[in-house]
């Protein structure tokens, strides 16, 4: 693995918009606690959104506390360190919302209940791994000549405000 910080902050936005699930830690009277929540595309911006209701435990954590961080682990890695902040904006649900969110929540993107999580990275740590026979490759490469396999890149950037 190559550890440096090649990746620009659209080329980790791209990575970011191909992952599905996140694991959200949040703190809970001085524990992390996380939980998986479904991954929206994330906002031109930076801006990353989930689904939730305006009276669960994450949500009152983040009102609490609102340092947050997200784990991604869907081919590539990633973790986002950030702030968070609960938002019900009636337009930004209707945009976002979709099957499996009115699955999971059992309402309409209008009902009282539905808020959203709006986190704000600070920093995101990136691993960009090679595809599955890339890595196979290069391990058998690495038995083969004594150097050590191609990980992927990794590295974290400081998210432009």
């Amino acid at each position: 693995m190559t550890e440096h910080n090649e990746k620009s902050q659209d080329d980790v936005m791209e990575l970011l918009g191909k992952q599905h699930v996140a694991m959200l830690a949040t703190i809970d009277n001085g524990k992390i606690v996380s939980r998986p929540m479904g991954a929206m595309k994330p906002d031109e911006d930076g801006t990353l959104w989930f689904f939730t209701t305006s009276d669960s435990d994450k949500a009152i954590q983040i009102t609490a506390d609102n340092r947050v961080n997200l784990t991604y682990a869907d081919g590539d890695y990633l973790s986002v360190q950030g702030t968070a902040e609960i938002v019900q904006d009636a337009e930004k649900q209707k945009e976002l919302w979709s099957k499996p969110v009115e699955a999971w929540l059992q309402c309409e993107p209008d009902d009282p209940r539905v808020a959203l999580i709006k986190v704000t990275p600070d920093t995101i740590g990136y691993w960009d791994t090679p595809t599955a026979v890339g890595s196979t490759i290069s391990m058998v490469k690495g038995l083969i000549s004594d150097e050590q396999p191609d990980g992927g890149d990794a590295g974290v950037i400081e998210m432009d405000r």
